[in-house]
């Protein structure tokens, strides 16, 4: 198969800096922030489709943001990281960290947590799963992700939880936790949001326990103070809308209700992946992202307060533009990364369905 002319350039090279000329298909950031490739696709086409980022800055400075590399969007996905030692102007070729696909165990990867752990370690879940059958891998880095040695998972799977996604929370003690959403083939439950606690600095994981029951997916944790809270994506009528379930006692006990978080652009009817976090400048308030689709998407900034959790939608980061013919319909998962001063970075997938897919980064303020 012939690869498109587009795909060998960005092979060639590490990044595409924000001074190159960007396809008409790529998206345009709001003001002056440059929007510029993160990780291209690799030559092998076995892993050119890239998608579902995350990140995490390490103590030295190290930016890790893990992602799916694939064939195709939905399929024969697995796990994988990039490095950046220059506040991201450039990042490492993807590293795979394990393969699913036809022939493995389980056909594909369908998200990943990524955080850091009490003593800096980054710390990598990621789900492997079937129609009928799933199970949750874990690594652990001690060098700001160049080497990953795996974790305890045993009693996450198998068919225990489903996909574990968004940011791995520090709890007080050594205490980590993080969230998922149950599977078809997991037991007892085959929806709804769960949660774990590693009580060792995440090197083994505790059995799953419902946040709740919802008809629900890819939830987000957030530490705000003594609060947790996770950001959920609705499903089915509530697509549209994200829901957000808080504890006061840490975990042991969860309210549910919907946020008024929603599609802004009129074109959009679904929300995928929830961002949020909180302001590192400013305690007392969230800031979330969320990537409004179906094309033209767009990712938006909202801001919220984090005793009420009443949002407010302040600016679009990035326009997608949808140009008829044009197959670089896949897009989402914005994930914010913050860097020194006001500066932020905002990672997200845009490319092929099927076939070469990168990762894109722009830059903003926070």
């Amino acid at each position: 198969m012939k690869l498109p002319l587009y795909v060998l350039i960005l092979a060639a090279a590490v990044s595409v800096h924000a001074a190159d000329p960007l396809p008409a298909w790529a998206g345009r950031a709001s003001g002056d922030s440059p929007v510029r490739v993160a990780v291209a696709p690799p030559a092998n086409q076995r892993f050119e489709h890239l998608a579902w980022p995350k990140a995490v800055r390490t103590a030295d400075g190290t930016i890790v943001v893990g992602f799916l590399a694939g064939t195709h969007h939905g399929s024969e996905s697995c796990p994988a990281v990039s490095l950046s030692t220059d506040g991201g102007k450039t990042f490492s070729a993807p590293n795979v960290l394990k393969e699913f696909g036809p022939g493995k165990e389980y056909g594909n990867s369908g998200n990943m947590a990524l955080g850091l752990a009490h003593d800096g370690a980054v710390l990598l879940l990621a789900h492997g799963h079937s129609a009928t059958a799933n199970h949750i891998y874990g690594w652990r880095s001690t060098d700001s992700g160049r080497t990953w040695k795996p974790v305890d998972t045993s009693g996450l799977g198998p068919n225990k939880t489903g996909s574990s996604t968004g940011t791995i929370v520090q709890l007080p003690g050594k205490k980590l936790m993080v969230v998922g959403h149950y599977r078809a083939g997991s037991k007892p439950y085959t929806t709804g949001i769960w949660q774990s606690v590693s009580a060792d600095d995440g090197l083994t994981w505790g059995e799953p326990a419902m946040v709740n029951n919802l008809n629900a997916g890819e939830p987000v944790l957030v530490r705000s103070g003594d609060r947790l809270l996770v950001f959920i994506r609705g499903r089915g009528p509530a697509s549209a809308r994200q829901f957000v379930s808080v504890s006061e006692d840490w975990g042991r006990t969860w309210a549910t209700d919907m946020l008024n978080i929603g599609a802004v652009n009129r074109h959009t009817t679904l929300l995928a992946h929830p961002f949020a976090m909180v302001n590192p400048h400013k305690p007392a308030e969230l800031i979330a992202v969320t990537f409004e689709r179906p094309g033209p998407g767009s990712a938006q900034l909202w801001r919220g307060d984090a005793k009420t959790l009443a949002f407010k939608p302040d600016r679009t980061l990035v326009d997608l533009p949808k140009i008829a013919g044009d197959k670089h319909t896949d897009f989402g998962y914005a994930w914010m990364l913050p860097m020194e001063g006001r500066r932020a970075l905002v990672f997200y997938y845009h490319g092929m369905g099927r076939g070469p897919c990168p990762i894109w980064v722009l830059e903003t303020e926070i």
